[in-house]
């Protein structure tokens, strides 16, 4: 039997691994092959055609570990058709072998469905993200009272691996989990402080928000995962300006409907979407990706972080002072009153 797994590389890498544990759990006897740094299209070929020592084989091919690189497209593909001139001792249970491609293109996937069986496992994403977080919990046993689910979105973000390292903790408890128990048991100060970062740099508070940036990497935060906390924050304002400007009364727990997203970081983007307009938006939207692109490209990430905090901060005070100006000028050129003669 073929499975292959592609998609989001934590999910498929998990799945792929359930489903190699399964397959030695129906047959004790069975011979595991691990292919994967340095993989070539004669291993395939030679483990599957010569078959177990005591019986069957099963394969694990990592295609995502042998090919990280670019340019390898041809040494993948030899890969897979060495899987595909086998096909019919996988398909009869001769052999068996589990594929982890998470990056399969479209056309890789179609090849994949025509030889086997593919999962497809993408990251899930707002709403998604909350609703994969709820069936962790309930795969774990955990019982819970309260968004849960939700706390350990605004705590970790799109961190999946750290969700599902972090259910699993919670499910060594005994007792029901609260969100005030979550955030408590997880202890993660810097993620907590993340939105602590979002308020400074729309408050225009540029030495608050350098202050908390700072204080996210001395404890430990890696300068990227800080960036997609942030990055991930101003996609959700942005989302909420998007509803704010279709409906100025929108209240949080409709656009968090509407968005499928969590109410504690709704509420607070929706705020801070209300005081902007379209253009600022798409600045506050493309230098948000211009920093993101430069921290992984070479820039080195605490700088282009803080060079970000401090320019985004600085962009909202010199809006507000431009708000307040306009009054203040007004304040002080009305007429003062003529004392009666």
């Amino acid at each position: 039997m073929l499975q292959v797994f592609a998609g989001d590389g934590f999910l498929a890498r998990r799945a792929a691994l359930t489903a190699l544990a399964e397959l030695r759990a129906s047959d004790p006897a069975l011979e595991v092959v691990r292919l994967d740094e340095g993989l070539q299209a004669d291993a395939v070929r030679e483990a599957l055609g010569q078959g177990g020592l005591f019986g069957r084989v099963a394969l694990f091919v990592d295609l995502d570990e042998a090919f990280a690189g670019a340019g390898q497209n041809a040494e993948r593909t030899a890969v897979i058709d060495a899987l595909a001139a086998h096909g019919e001792a996988l398909a009869a249970g001769v052999a068996d072998a589990v594929v982890l491609d998470g990056s399969a293109t479209a056309a890789r996937q179609r090849r994949w469905r025509g030889l086997g069986e593919l999962r497809v496992l993408p990251t899930p994403r707002f709403g998604n993200l909350t609703r994969w977080v709820v069936q962790e919990l309930s795969a774990a046993g955990v019982t819970v009272r309260g968004d849960v689910a939700g706390t350990l979105v605004d705590l970790f973000g799109e961190d999946l691996p750290g969700i599902a390292g972090e259910v699993a903790k919670l499910a060594l408890l005994d007792g029901a989990i609260t969100p005030e128990r979550a955030r408590a048991i997880a202890h993660r100060p810097a993620a907590r402080s993340a939105f602590d970062l979002t308020d400074a740099i729309a408050a225009g508070d540029a030495a608050s928000a350098l202050r908390t940036a700072r204080g996210l990497l001395e404890v430990g935060e890696a300068p990227v995962r800080v960036m997609a906390v942030l990055a991930w924050q101003i996609d959700l304002v942005v989302r909420c300006a998007a509803l704010a400007l279709r409906d100025p009364e929108v209240t949080p727990e409709a656009v968090a409907r509407e968005l499928k997203s969590s109410p504690y970081p709704t509420k607070k983007a929706l705020a801070v979407a209300r005081g902007l307009d379209e253009a600022a938006l798409a600045d506050l939207a493309g230098r948000t990706v211009a920093a993101d692109v430069a921290m992984k490209t070479g820039r080195d990430p605490a700088w282009a972080l803080e060079s970000v905090v401090i320019d985004l901060a600085g962009r909202f005070a010199r809006r507000a002072a431009g708000a307040a100006a306009p009054r203040k000028r007004a304040a002080t050129s009305r007429p003062r009153p003529v004392p009666p003669g």
